[in-house]
């Protein structure tokens, strides 16, 4: 069961849940701060490192003309976040 609550935090970390939110690690939030608590800070860094690279380099692959045959990017990137 959840109790809603309410906390502050530092910017950095509002920042890191917004991250965690857009690339789909977290499904809002309160999600992401819920999974920062349970697997720590560090792992959820990690995480949005991962993610932010992996983004990075699509868009790159993107800008360059370069198209996968079997399906789409977000198809990829989604089936890699499940199985994460």
């Amino acid at each position: 069961m959840s109790t809603p609550i309410t906390i502050k935090v530092r910017t950095e970390v509002l920042e890191l849940a917004e991250k965690m939110v857009r690339y789909g690690i977290a499904r809002s939030r309160s999600h992401a701060i819920n999974l920062m608590i349970e697997k720590g800070l560090e792992k959820a860094v990690d995480e949005v490192r991962f993610w932010e690279d992996l983004h990075t380099g699509v868009e790159m692959l993107k800008r360059s003309g370069y198209r996968i045959r079997h399906g789409g990017l977000g198809e990829i990137l989604r089936e890699g976040r499940a199985e994460r």
